[in-house]
């Protein structure tokens, strides 16, 4: 999603009082630099796998007050089945729970009590319209933040047909929520 992020961001500045900067930074979890940044977003299709040392770094990056949040591009479920398994090496005694509607992250911005699904969600899983959102949370902070139904397509602002996503004006209100949750939590 070439144009996700950049959207986001113009979203955030042009809808809040956040100042954005349009760099985005592509890092790896053994980069020390990593550790300076107050939210890290991965995406993608496929299976990935983190070594001890990755596993490691990204509990020390979420205890010491950092934020994950992982989004799978298209609700691709091999990237789901990787970021349960590989999230719960990291914390192996918490799982992802299903985020409840009166958590601070939905009303920290937008109000989001209800957002729009693309119709392949809606064939494939039912009619519903409560945000799908699922999370660990560390002494009362949201941690790791995890979307099974891609936030990122709606960011691009264009439609995917075959995606499990969430549509673009409650992606982007959920996006821009998850920015300012992250950088006053």
């Amino acid at each position: 999603d070439p144009s996700a992020v950049h959207n986001l961001l113009k979203h955030a500045r042009d809808n809040s009082t956040l100042e954005v900067k349009f760099k985005r930074q592509n890092v790896q979890l053994k980069d020390p630099n990593t550790t300076t940044y107050p939210l890290l977003y991965m995406t993608g299709h496929r299976e990935f796998h983190w070594d001890a040392e990755e596993v490691g770094r990204m509990q020390r990056y979420l205890k010491a007050g950092g934020m994950l949040v992982a989004d799978a591009c298209c609700g691709r479920m091999s990237f789901d089945r990787a970021v349960r398994r590989e999230v719960a090496k990291v914390f192996p005694s918490q799982k992802l729970e299903r985020l409840p509607e009166s958590h601070s992250l939905y009303g920290c911005h937008y109000d989001v009590r209800s957002v729009e699904y693309t119709p392949r969600v809606r064939e494939d899983f039912g009619p519903f319209d409560t945000p799908e959102l699922e999370g660990i949370e560390l002494d009362g902070r949201l941690a790791v933040l995890y979307s099974k139904f891609d936030l990122g397509n709606g960011w691009e602002l264009f439609p995917h047909a075959y995606s499990y996503g969430v549509k673009s004006d409650d992606a982007l209100k959920i996006g821009t929520n998850v920015i300012v949750y992250a950088l006053t939590h």
